[in-house]
């Protein structure tokens, strides 16, 4: 039996896998996810048997319950699209109990292996990887331990699962010969009023195929409704949806018109993505964020780890930087001027790798970096990164194109740094690739388009260019991500930032704050995707759309003209 776990300890999951194998003396093959992103690329390119997500994978950006709970169901609902509902096991947080709303609608996606309160145990994780909770059984038992109406009752259904339903139809162009067998694949996944609710918005020309050759659709529209109740309109959808690191409220579409009177006919419009989304943040006490950066030599990424360190520690937020480059420029910077430092310094990584906390410490910001040359595949990544996360709620990575890929796995976004030299383009591409090949998603990736310049080369280009692998024969190609939906940033270059900067390296003074307005904002920009400051405050996340797709596949920056 295959098996994705989607937990965050390599070592419960070993302990389930020992557990399981002892106890029905069966062998599981088994993969594990450390990030929601990585959970739902190897489902829906793995073929797994079962699958056990731990709602509390990652730390979501919210104080708000309602907010999370959208967001998880959400995920899951994505998931559920390609992989069996009725495989997935839920591992739910403490605060969720029997009979809630959300496990209510779990209920509806066909998620009936839901594990609550005291039921959170290895055992009984083992029990449904071997045998999962059937429909039938769990709506026993959820009967026998609540009000069933608290978990059937309600006839709501979001309005994405009723567009899923919609497109099911739609994309067979009027073939009627599979009409019946989606309503009854549907109707295995809701209540009977949930399905009324869902009739309502069905294309007429379903439904009158369906009232007159599906028993399933006599069955429901002849049993008499538990009461009288007004047709509901789906919730709202979101206009773009949330990145892995996620917690953001979403700017959301109007709602679909429903003509009075009339409910036989539900038109619903179409979607389309804005060039920008603002998000609302609100950070919890207990923010935590592990974020890489890497680029090519001289392209500025230590600069930026330090701006961004320097700045993130002087508004007093516990913030790390961990040097897993080969130069360890931040060990040449933090202590060129002391002894003493140095020492400390220089076995920092190696004390995080065993679980030990010894950084170089200034206030607020700790630096964990090693001398120039030490192996960095000695090190623990996993027991590292839990060591610098658990006395930091920021780690801002330091990498490069030689940084072992367990830090870009264990990071929740990375931040590509590309400057103006487009043939460092080609590097980036190689590199951003071999991630992709190794289950890496692209979907953490961010642009940093550094010492920017106004000229005939363009952000757009830069990002065409990183969007497409490209090899050095022309021959082949490999779209990395769609350019017109990645998240980037501008540093402009200025010629007093730079003297400023190069007079901080030479006197040790990290004052970034002299740095120009613009600067400064476009910093900011950077930062509050990072950790969102001074509270709610609103971000605009910047995308474009590439004008002329066909003429511009394959050839990035090199294409021809």
């Amino acid at each position: 039996m295959k098996v994705l776990f989607g937990l965050s300890s390599e070592d419960t999951v070993k302990s389930i896998v020992k557990y399981y194998e002892e106890k029905y003396n069966e062998k599981l093959e088994y993969k594990i996810a450390y990030y929601f992103g990585q959970f739902r690329q190897e489902i829906e390119k793995g073929d797994y048997d079962r699958a056990v997500l731990s709602e509390d994978l990652e730390k979501l950006p919210t104080k708000s319950y309602a907010e999370a709970d959208k967001q998880i169901f959400q995920y899951i609902d994505k998931i559920t699209n390609t992989f069996e509902a009725k495989d997935l096991i839920l591992i739910t947080t403490e605060r969720r109990f029997l009979g809630d709303n959300f496990l209510a609608k779990l209920f509806a996606l066909g998620v009936y292996s839901t594990l609550t309160g005291t039921e959170r145990r290895k055992g009984k994780v083992c029990e449904l990887i071997h045998s999962p909770t059937t429909k039938k059984e769990a709506r026993t038992y959820y009967t026998d331990n609540l009000s069933a109406k608290s978990v059937f009752g309600s006839n709501e259904v979001n309005e994405i699962e009723i567009k899923r339903i919609i497109s099911y139809y739609t994309n067979l162009n009027g073939d009627t010969t599979k009409y019946n067998e989606i309503f009854d694949r549907v109707v295995s996944q809701y209540t009977v009023e949930q399905m009324r609710t869902i009739i309502k918005y069905l294309p007429k020309d379903v439904k009158d195929y369906l009232a007159a050759n599906s028993e399933s659709y006599k069955n429901i529209m002849n049993t008499p409704a538990e009461e009288p109740q007004a047709p509901q309109e789906p919730q709202q959808a979101p206009v773009k949806k949330a990145t892995n690191n996620g917690g953001y409220e979403i700017e959301k579409a109007p709602r679909p018109t429903v003509a009075p009177k009339a409910p036989e006919v539900k038109v619903i419009t179409e979607e389309t993505e804005k060039v920008t989304v603002k998000h609302v943040y609100d950070v919890p006490e207990d923010y935590k964020k592990t974020v890489c950066f890497v680029g090519a030599p001289k392209v500025g990424t230590t600069f930026c780890i330090n701006a961004i360190g320097t700045y993130l520690a002087k508004k007093k937020i516990k913030t790390a930087m961990v040097d897993m480059t080969r130069k360890r420029d931040l060990y040449t910077i933090y202590t060129y001027d002391n002894t003493g430092k140095r020492n400390i310094a220089g076995e920092s990584l190696k004390y995080a790798s065993n679980g030990k906390n010894e950084p170089l410490v200034y206030d607020k910001l700790s630096v964990y970096t090693a001398v120039p040359g030490e192996d960095r595949k000695s090190y623990n990544p996993n027991l590292l990164v839990e060591t610098v996360m658990k006395n930091n709620s920021i780690v801002l990575i330091d990498a490069d194109f030689s940084t072992p890929l367990d830090y870009f796995r264990l990071a929740q976004d990375i931040y590509i740094v590309q400057d103006m030299n487009i043939l460092n383009v080609s590097q980036i591409t190689m590199f951003l690739r071999e991630l992709k090949q190794r289950g890496i998603g692209m979907d953490k990736i961010k642009i940093v388009i550094n010492k920017y310049v106004d000229c005939s080369l363009s952000s757009k280009d830069i990002i065409d260019g990183i969007a497409t692998y490209t090899s050095y024969d022309l021959r082949m190609f490999d779209e990395l991500f769609n350019p017109s939906k990645i998240q980037y940033f501008i540093l402009p270059f200025d010629v007093d930032n730079y003297r400023k900067y190069v007079e901080m390296v030479y006197k040790y003074s990290n004052k970034f704050s002299s740095f120009t307005e613009n600067f400064q904002e476009n910093l900011d920009k950077i930062i509050n995707t990072i950790y969102p400051m001074k509270g709610k405050v609103t971000v605009e996340e910047k995308h474009y759309t590439r004008e002329d797709t066909k003429k511009n596949k394959g050839f990035g920056l090199f294409r021809k003209k």
